[in-house]
């Protein structure tokens, strides 16, 4: 049986296939073999934080938190209510860990942290009708309700 548009017959083109994956696994084991020490072994990464509730109480509050004024910044006590808040906060504990371990990974972490910031604590983000408690007033969470989806119409997706 010959490969379509190739000539070659589909035991050629298999055998063509199995010599290129030997020529890469030795060129590979070369390289290894390059390496001070041999190959390159994955480390695990040593967390500073060992969940996002650490991580926002010890690291994200300290740092940002003078932002919080509730009139153009907000922070709701009860943050860990907020199903995108979780997950923004998440993403940026996961981020900041893999990124204080590298020469210059806060510089790109920086980037990521201020995009977020605004969703966060900002005049339109998730803790806006959300406040800490003062001298004169309680706390308050106030639960965004989720956006309403009609199901699609039969055959739809088909």
């Amino acid at each position: 049986m010959t490969a379509p548009g190739s000539g070659l017959s589909v035991e050629d083109l298999a055998g063509t296939v199995a010599g290129l994956q030997t020529q890469v696994a030795e060129l590979t084991q070369r390289l290894d073999e390059q390496q001070p020490g041999g190959p390159v072994q994955p480390t695990k990464l040593k967390l500073r934080f060992p969940d996002v509730e650490s991580w926002v109480h010890g690291m994200f509050l300290p740092m940002f938190a003078w932002r919080v004024d509730g009139q153009r910044w907000h922070w709701c006590p009860q943050w860990w209510r907020h199903a995108e808040a979780i997950w923004r906060l998440e993403l940026l504990w996961r981020s900041w860990e893999a990124a204080r371990v590298k020469a210059t990974g806060m510089s790109g972490w920086s980037v990521e942290v201020d995009r977020h910031l605004p969703i966060l604590l900002g005049p339109d983000g998730l803790f806006r009708q959300c406040r800490s408690a003062e001298l004169d007033r309680d706390a308050r969470h106030v639960h965004l309700t989720a956006a309403v989806a009609e199901p699609s119409p039969a055959g739809w997706w088909d």
